[in-house]
């Protein structure tokens, strides 16, 4: 029985390293490393990407090629944070362009970054990543 051709997604898990980072950074989650997505779960990551793909297509036979380009171009712009690292951006200019400021879903509810399980870096730590001088752990 030839089992070559067969691949798998097996992943092994990571070999730890003890040391000062988990103090910082907290105990590193294994499971959703080696755990493949569920398909439904990708349909719904990949769903906006491809409903905007479906209009910016239908955009481009209506009114020409540069008009998709264009709105392109303007979302990049909508899309790069205009605050320092260590603050958390809202992009309300990304949610009016895109027009999901309108409708309320469970993101806008329980997404507080005050709220969150994870251990933000020193606001400086974060400053000398964004500067260059360090590398961000």
């Amino acid at each position: 029985m030839d089992l070559s051709g067969l691949e798998t997604e097996q992943k092994t898990l990571p070999i730890i390293s003890y040391s000062s980072e988990f103090l910082e950074n907290g105990l590193p989650n294994f499971k959703s490393q080696t755990l493949p997505k569920h398909p439904v779960e990708k349909i719904q990551i990949n769903k906006q990407k491809n409903e905007r793909e479906k209009q910016y297509n239908m955009l481009g036979k209506v009114f020409g090629s540069q008009y998709p380009l264009m709105l392109r171009l303007e979302e990049e712009i909508y899309n790069q944070p205009l605050r320092l690292p260590c603050l958390p951006s809202s992009y309300l200019s990304l949610e009016v362009f895109r027009g999901t400021d309108i409708e309320i879903e469970p993101e806008d509810l329980y997404n507080d970054p005050n709220k969150s399980l994870l251990i933000q870096p020193p606001v400086h730590q974060q400053m000398e990543h964004y500067l260059g001088m360090t590398d961000l752990k």
